[in-house]
């Protein structure tokens, strides 16, 4: 799923929008597209294991929940979110 996303022009977590800087689109692990905002200063990522890819934690724009984050993106008009 990582890797259809990353050639679908989803971005690496390597440069995931800090605190301040926006909301943005997020793949979860489970698969779902969320809006979402970084509540960090800085990018703090887990790295790959067993239970799943390189994540971070970010927080939905809805409802405030923490959602673990693979991928990331700037929102277009098209995505109905």
């Amino acid at each position: 799923m990582l890797d259809h996303a990353l050639r679908t022009g989803w971005n690496t977590l390597d440069t995931i929008p800090l605190k301040g800087e926006g909301e943005f689109l997020v793949l979860t692990v489970s698969g779902l597209v969320r809006l979402a905002r970084n509540a960090r200063q800085q990018r703090n990522t887990r790295k790959a294991d067993a239970y799943g890819p390189e994540r971070t934690t970010v927080s939905s724009v809805k409802t405030g929940n923490y959602l673990g984050a693979i991928a990331w993106r700037w929102p277009t008009g098209q995505d109905g979110l």
